[in-house]
């Protein structure tokens, strides 16, 4: 039995999850927000295996970080690569990634296998997210594909590691909560295949991303 909490801003959508959930074997939901208001409250009280998210602006981020601190994982429903790299770089527990309209059963099955650590794709947004790959070495600076471009957003906060901020820092200085630059943090060491902050300095240094 998994239990999950949905996260939805319109009550329509989070009432149509919830009779889908109901109508499926294994799972239980815990609780229901419509946003990021309420949900680390919800997070912390109904301690959910797994969060469905109908994926919505401009709170995605900071929902997607909160619930990667969490320790749980995450089904979103997006359309086209909205949120995708989001949960890419996020370091959930598992994850799962479906167009808004999926059905019951995707839905269920990627809650399945989101709980057990699984990384899901809806199979037709592989083609879009998931383009082949050109031969390069693994050694060379060409090695990087296009979608790990750090963002305007991910510059700025990589700028602000080079001198040494610490998270809470960097938030006060963009304005951003902290949750969002932790998330920034995690995409940017995935990104730049590095395993620690100093490591991603380096490497955005010698990439051009920081400018002394």
């Amino acid at each position: 039995m998994s239990d999950v909490l949905i996260v939805a801003a319109y009550s329509s959508v989070r009432a149509g999850l919830r009779t889908l959930l109901a109508e499926a074997e294994g799972f239980r939901v815990v609780g229901e927000v419509n946003g990021d208001d309420g949900l680390a409250r919800a997070l912390s009280e109904s301690r959910p295996d797994v969060v469905v998210y109908d994926y919505s602006l401009p709170d995605g981020p900071d929902i997607v970080a909160a619930v990667a601190d969490s320790g749980a994982a995450l089904v979103l429903l997006g359309d086209g690569e909205t949120g995708y790299r989001e949960l890419a770089g996020s370091g959930l527990a598992g994850w799962g990634y479906l167009r808004k309209e999926a059905g019951g059963e995707e839905i269920a099955g990627a809650i399945r296998a989101a709980a057990v650590g699984l990384a899901v794709i809806d199979r037709l947004l592989v083609p879009s997210l998931c383009p082949p790959l050109p031969f390069a070495s693994p050694h060379s600076e060409e090695s990087l594909m296009p979608e790990e471009t750090l963002t305007p957003r991910e510059r700025e906060v990589i700028q602000l590691m080079a001198q040494g901020l610490p998270n809470k820092n960097i938030a006060a200085r963009l304005s951003i909560s902290l949750h969002t630059v932790k998330f920034h943090v995690a995409s940017i060491l995935a990104k730049l295949r590095s395993e620690s902050r100093t490591e991603a300095v380096t490497q955005g240094l010698r990439r051009g991303y920081i400018t002394l």
